[in-house]
């Protein structure tokens, strides 16, 4: 697995922003590559094997949101 790069292509292609547990506001997306939120999250459900950025890096764990950027 490769860590997820920061660029323009992904952070069109991310839907975090479509997740139950987004937080909403103006928290970043595209956890995978930035890291967790500043904000609180509730782990409502995840969101991420249904991202286009998810399949492309071949990702496997779940709520980058909380858990941490991919590595």
């Amino acid at each position: 697995m490769a860590a997820v790069e920061d660029n323009k292509k992904n952070y069109g292609a991310c839907i975090c922003a479509a997740c139950p547990s987004y937080p909403g506001g103006d928290d970043p997306i595209l956890y995978c590559a930035k890291g967790k939120s500043p904000m609180k999250i509730d782990q409502v459900s995840c969101v991420c094997p249904g991202c286009p950025v998810w399949a492309d890096y071949a990702l496997d764990d779940l709520y980058y949101c909380t858990e941490g950027a991919a590595e």
